[in-house]
């Protein structure tokens, strides 16, 4: 045991550590603008009155109904 050194790790190359750390801030990134994407387009659907992907769209606007006017004459 004379004269060896305590085992170190090896050194990290700094290049590498921020390459890494943007690689994963970019794809944290990407992951979060999918999410924001697809609750805005299922946001829409629902105010559509979209049933959902695989729905059909129920129309349900004054026009489509016959009615010339809000309310209850029509």
């Amino acid at each position: 045991m004379c004269g060896s050194s305590p085992d170190l790790p090896p050194e990290k190359d700094p290049k590498e550590e921020r390459e890494k750390a943007e690689a994963d801030a970019t794809a944290a990134a990407n992951a979060k603008a999918a999410a924001n994407r697809r609750a805005k387009r299922n946001q829409t659907l629902l105010a559509a009155g979209a049933q959902g992907a695989t729905g059909t769209a129920s129309t349900s606007t004054v026009l489509a109904q016959g009615k010339d006017k809000l309310g209850g004459g029509g």
